[in-house]
């Protein structure tokens, strides 16, 4: 069993026509439904240490990582000779963080707790045809089986060949319900991140060239909301939404009021520039 990746079917043990022994027959029935019984429990139980050790280690990694994360404030304030550089608490923190995603994406805890049921199921299921067996056989005299003992001990057999598939699809159909709501939230999770993205704001580098003939600044408006004052040729906007927006600035010169327009595409977490000029001689 330790050679095999999956769990292989077997043949069914056919009767030998010539000089059938029932009792012979249905033992080495018994016998290869019960084999296949434990050849699963093994399969379940040595696959369920990779799902164990990844889980242990991911989750102890995520924890350590925690606390480094909540600790680097802390050890910084010392003045132990660390980098003095604040984003490596944050840094931790989404390693931890990813840590756990990947957990949860692999299914490394869920398969391990999985495995461990399935196995344990199966366990109960070979002991309780064990024991039904031994009372089963305890009627029978002299070694000699009569057909209604017969069909009841064959019903006995398929009963527990049917436990044992039972116990494998359903186990079958929780990992790949795991698998496809994984997935599911994976798509989610990259969707809600992009719109998050776009949603951030950018920033606004204006510049306007002759400013320095407004002898008091220029007012800054972005879709028709004052948002600045600028005194000088050049001025940064920050938290700015992404898309298109009209700006206007406006100011006097010479007593005259003067102002120029101009559009800009804001792109999230990136800088944009827009480059206007008075209308004045």
């Amino acid at each position: 069993m330790s050679k095999q990746q999956n769990i292989h079917p077997t043949a069914l043990q056919e009767p030998d026509t010539e000089g059938y022994n029932s009792v012979a027959y249905i033992n080495q029935l018994r016998k290869e439904v019960e084999n296949k019984a434990v050849e699963t429990i093994n399969w379940y139980i040595k696959r369920k240490q990779y799902q164990s050790v990844m889980s242990k280690m991911l989750r102890l990694f995520a924890i350590l990582l925690v606390l480094i994360g909540g600790l680097h404030p802390i050890l910084l304030s010392l003045d132990l000779g660390l980098p003095k550089n604040a984003q490596y608490g944050y840094i931790a923190f989404a390693i931890a963080a990813a840590c756990l995603s990947l957990d949860k994406f692999m299914g490394f805890s869920s398969s391990w707790i999985r495995y461990i049921k399935t196995a344990f199921d199966l366990q109960k299921a070979l002991a309780e045809f064990q024991t039904d067996w031994v009372l089963m056989w305890a009627e029978v005299k002299n070694d000699s089986l009569d057909s209604k003992q017969q069909k009841k001990l064959l019903c006995r057999i398929k009963v527990f060949q049917t436990e044992i598939y039972t116990e494998i699809e359903h186990e079958f159909k929780m990992w790949a319900s795991e698998f496809q709501n994984s997935l599911v939230q994976l798509q989610k999770d990259t969707q809600a991140k992009r719109e998050i993205s776009r949603s951030r704001p950018g920033i606004m580098e204006l510049t306007v060239t002759n400013a320095k003939h407004a002898q008091h600044g220029l007012n800054v408006k972005v879709d028709d909301l004052t948002v600045a004052h600028m005194t000088g040729e050049l001025l940064q906007i920050g938290h700015i939404l992404p898309g298109q927006h009209y700006v206007v600035v406006h100011g006097t010169v010479d007593g005259k009021d003067v102002q120029a327009s101009g559009r800009v595409d804001i792109v999230a977490d990136e800088t944009a520039e827009l480059k206007l000029s008075l209308p004045i001689e």
